[in-house]
């Protein structure tokens, strides 16, 4: 009896992937318990990197279900896409909630504000958008319902999605740091995954043994 079934390692992703933003908050309350209320530029950060750097992780980790799979092959692999995709979309909206709530502290005039006067903010908006109706339509009922053509039409949207995130993260260290290590590391591997996914692995065909 294998132990790593689909369905066990789909609750073991999904399980796991909540560990980081668990791991956040324990941080950050032990930091300052009152982080959410009171304005703590250290707390922010902290929020915003942490939160950014699992998106990105999970985002890359659900690209490479399709080459890892044609690799190898294995039935647990593509049952992990979904949840590490909703993963991917889950950390991208703790990384709002960190520039909204922890930040900005629900000032939704300040932060139309700061959205428009920082020209960061908008490729962030536009790869958090993109992932909504992707997290929307991830149950197999949507998948039906749009049927088979349609839904995949849609989710490729991630793309774009990790594109605007990548782009995101360079005009971040554009303003603020000057050392794009983020942006070279997601890049790299976004292209790789990419230029991965445009090949076709063939499998050496077994043959039977002569008599």
């Amino acid at each position: 009896m294998r132990l790593l079934t689909p369905r066990v390692a789909k609750v073991v992703v999904a399980t796991a992937s909540t560990f980081p933003a668990i791991d956040l908050i324990r941080v950050l309350h032990a930091r300052n318990p009152d982080f959410v209320r009171q304005y703590d530029f250290a707390s922010f950060m902290l929020a915003i990197n942490v939160s950014g750097r699992w998106a990105f992780v999970f985002l890359l980790l659900a690209l490479a279900c399709t080459p890892v799979q044609r690799l190898v092959s294995s039935s647990w692999i593509p049952a992990v896409r979904r949840p590490l995709g909703l993963a991917a979309f889950g950390y991208c909206v703790l990384h709002f909630l960190a520039y909204f709530v922890v930040g900005q502290k629900l000032n939704l005039e300040y932060t139309i504000q700061d959205s428009l006067a920082q020209p960061s903010r908008l490729p962030g908006w536009v790869s958090l958008l993109l992932l909504v109706p992707l997290a929307a339509t991830s149950t197999d009922g949507m998948a039906r319902r749009l049927g088979g053509k349609r839904w995949k039409l849609l989710h490729r949207l991630v793309y774009l999605s990790a594109a605007a995130a990548i782009y995101h993260a360079y005009l971040v260290e554009a303003g603020r740091y000057g050392n794009y290590n983020t942006t070279r590391n997601t890049l790299i591997a976004f292209v790789v995954l990419m230029l991965a996914r445009l090949l076709r692995f063939k499998r050496p065909v077994r043959r039977a043994p002569e008599t």
